[in-house]
């Protein structure tokens, strides 16, 4: 009997009330099934005619729940599946690919706790590019006849159109073009007036940035200009910004909240050594001379 068969339809009110009192030693595999739902409903894309939801999983557990559910990782990642591509079938949602889920380990986390990462992806190309492949037997029966060619080789009257054509005459339109172009040329100093203004990096456990631009986001998503692996950290967290000799940190509305130097802020003007903790993920802020 799968693991799924008599939990589906009280999920939302096991899940939520007593399961957490009924297994206090680590994650059940109905607590990802659930998150997981959660997690498409929260992500979806409406489109045109089509409401997309993430197809790609990453699922994080501690040492103690991987070593348990690694054991059963084939079934499990199998049964999971299942379950998102019926719950997106019910809730009428549109998986560009088929699920895929894979199991992670962070020792961060501690037992019965978990992190869920999303994203999409399609189906690899290779299949279709090779369907292709075959018709390279059709080119042999266009070589033979040759008789094309006779037919264009006669009207060389083609060249004689080319050379009376005295536009080279035109000098003037050559001249003003020059002129527009030196005019732009000036527009590509103002991007390095950031260089006068003050300088400064964030640095980490998974690197060091310098904060080159106006505005550099920070969070989960590949699409930030500072990318955290960490599953506590959300997609758009936090972001720097310059403001006249200084730098600000702003959170986004992120579901775990921004930290600096063990205080909870939402904004705060940023000085030298300034620990800022986003998630579990800690980054320094140092200022440079």
């Amino acid at each position: 009997m799968g693991i799924f068969k008599k939990a589906e339809k009280k999920l939302e009110g096991f899940v939520e009330g007593g399961f957490g009192r009924a297994f206090k030693a680590g994650v059940q595999p109905v607590e990802l099934a659930h998150k997981l739902a959660k997690e498409m409903g929260d992500h979806k894309t409406v489109g045109v005619s089509n409401v997309y939801v993430p197809n790609e999983f990453d699922i994080y557990l501690g040492e103690a729940d991987y070593g348990h559910l690694s054991s059963l990782s084939d079934s499990l990642k199998a049964e999971l599946a299942n379950y998102v591509t019926a719950f997106a079938r019910r809730e009428g949602w549109t998986l560009v690919a088929p699920p895929r889920l894979d199991l992670h380990r962070d020792d961060d986390l501690r037992v019965g706790e978990f992190g869920i990462a999303t994203g999409a992806v399609t189906a690899p190309a290779e299949a279709p590019a090779a369907a292709y492949a075959p018709p390279a037997y059709a080119q042999p029966a266009y070589v033979p006849p040759p008789a094309a060619q006779p037919a264009y080789v006669p009207p060389p009257a083609a060249q004689p159109a080319y050379v009376p054509p005295p536009a080279a005459a035109a000098p003037g339109p050559l001249l003003d073009q020059t002129v527009l172009y030196q005019e732009q040329a000036p527009a590509a100093a103002p991007p390095m007036a950031w260089a006068a203004g003050p300088r400064a990096t964030l640095r980490g456990r998974q690197g060091e940035w310098e904060l080159r631009e106006a505005v550099t986001v920070i969070g989960r998503s590949r699409r930030c200009d500072i990318v955290l692996t960490d599953p506590n950290v959300s997609r758009q967290h936090a972001e720097i910004r310059r403001q006249d000799d200084g730098f600000m940190a702003l959170d986004l509305g992120s579901t775990n909240g921004m930290r600096i130097n063990r205080r909870d802020v939402k904004q705060a003007v940023l000085q030298h050594g300034d620990r800022i903790e986003l998630g579990t993920a800690e980054l320094v802020f140092e200022r440079l001379p």
